[in-house]
């Protein structure tokens, strides 16, 4: 998976679960998870999430593998934080009406 399908995934979360929860709901869940992907990734502060959407294109400025990196850290932080919220079957059905993305388990 390269960025710009997790980019299309981050979208599609976005206005596919912020439909269901509520955007302003969804922005506290997407700050959360940008804030956990800021502890092992400083970059992830190029990551800017607001009630409009969320914009990574100031990721151009790192390496393009580390903002895969990035990226992936966010997503699963985005689907952990939803598992806790919701549950991991309601978060797996709409991951898979998604796409192929795995929900990575806390340990």
């Amino acid at each position: 998976m390269d960025f710009n399908f997790r980019k299309k995934m981050i979208d599609d979360l976005f206005v596919s679960v912020g439909q269901t929860v509520g955007v302003q709901v969804f922005v506290i869940i997407f700050e959360r998870a940008l804030w956990k992907t800021e502890l092992n990734y400083e970059e992830a502060d190029l990551i800017h999430v607001s009630e409009a959407g969320v914009e990574l294109q100031e990721l151009s400025k790192i390496a393009p593998d580390r903002a895969v990196l990035v990226l992936t850290e966010f997503l699963n932080n985005i689907v952990n934080t939803l598992v806790q919220l919701i549950g991991k079957q309601v978060v797996k059905q709409l991951t898979e009406e998604l796409g192929d993305f795995m929900i990575e388990e806390n340990s």
